[in-house]
């Protein structure tokens, strides 16, 4: 499989630390406890995990015109036109319908009208799963192209994240919601096409004893697990993280990279999801690539399933990562799931 052409869109609206943490106060009424307290807590907190700004939308915008303008940015150095695209698979965490599958109101929208459809949700792991799944897809002779998008936009008023996650009740809460506060919002679009089969090298590995850890329950969760403490602390929608207690148990994160077939000297470039730039390079320090890293939590924050092919945009569209090159893509997500991936770009 080859990535033929890989575009992000980002939002307009810049956010800062400083920002989000006047929005927590403004939102935190009868908090229970001394807010100014809380509040230098979660600002050290962000400013240590290197985060600076982050993207969100506009008033004037919205996901599906994201969507639009990162497919045509993908699309737009190929011959390859809406109807010519065979597979569309909406991944992510970020969406409008529980049905049809999001890639079905984004092919009707978009006018990608000859294209089968499914969805992949793996929290922050979504596109790396889809990613898998269309190079086996194209091993087996089924497609001659796919798209992969998916608009992580969370921060809309209403869903998982916003207004509700920013009311904080008492300095307990931050345990379980500061990642709530490092969010941003893009989203993505990837082609592929099954040039190269062999490109392409993916080792997961599973840790679902850590499900519980960083959960987006919805009505009615408690019939289809066995409910924990931890899962739904924040409400039902809405998102419930212990960010130290997933990067305490990431210790799969740096082993799974010594699975990768290619040696770490051949590798250019190392994409990581953008969780935390702080943690991640803890982990490249590790695994001994931290001087290959491409970082963009700082300016993006935490871009959910977009992070890994945001960043790959990015560093395309600055010149840090070229054709021929070869690149490892790392992540660790919710559920829990691990990830290392190579190819030549």
């Amino acid at each position: 499989m080859l990535i033929k052409n890989i575009a992000v869109s980002l939002p307009s609206k810049l956010v800062t630390n400083e920002e989000v943490i006047e929005m927590i106060r403004s939102h935190s009424v009868g908090f229970d406890g001394e807010i100014d307290r809380s509040l230098r807590t979660i600002k050290t907190l962000l400013d240590r995990s290197g985060l600076v700004t982050r993207r969100w939308c506009g008033s004037h915008e919205s996901p599906i015109d994201h969507v639009a303008m990162a497919t045509r940015k993908a699309l737009s150095e190929s011959y390859l036109r809406p109807e010519h695209i065979e597979l569309l698979i909406f991944v992510g965490i970020g969406r409008g319908f529980l049905e049809p599958g999001n890639s079905h109101m984004m092919a009707s929208a978009l006018g990608f009208v000859n294209a089968e459809c499914f969805d992949v949700v793996d929290a922050c792991m979504s596109w790396t799963r889809a990613m898998s799944l269309a190079d086996s897809l194209f091993k087996s002779g089924q497609y001659r192209n796919a798209l992969i998008v998916n608009a992580e936009f969370n921060m809309l008023a209403g869903g998982p994240l916003y207004p509700a996650n920013f009311a904080l009740k008492n300095h307990a809460q931050i345990e379980y919601t500061l990642p709530s506060f490092t969010i941003g919002e893009a989203a993505t679009a990837t082609l592929v096409v099954p040039n190269e089969p062999d490109n392409f090298e993916f080792v997961f590995r599973g840790k679902p004893a850590a499900a519980d850890f960083c959960t987006i329950p919805i009505h009615g969760y408690e019939g289809y697990c066995h409910p924990t403490e931890r899962v739904g602390r924040n409400g039902d929608m809405r998102f419930t993280s212990y960010g130290h207690e997933l990067h305490k148990n990431s210790e799969e994160i740096t082993e799974i990279f010594g699975k990768l077939s290619v040696p770490k000297s051949e590798i250019d470039v190392v994409f990581t999801h953008a969780s935390s730039k702080a943690a991640w390079h803890g982990y490249g320090v590790k695994a001994g690539v931290e001087d290959k890293m491409f970082h963009i939590y700082p300016e993006t924050g935490n871009l959910v399933s977009a992070s890994i092919p945001a960043a790959l945009a990015m560093a395309r569209d600055s010149g840090r990562l070229k054709r021929g090159d070869r690149a490892a893509c790392w992540v660790g997500s919710a559920g829990m799931s691990f990830n290392v991936s190579s190819f030549r770009f």
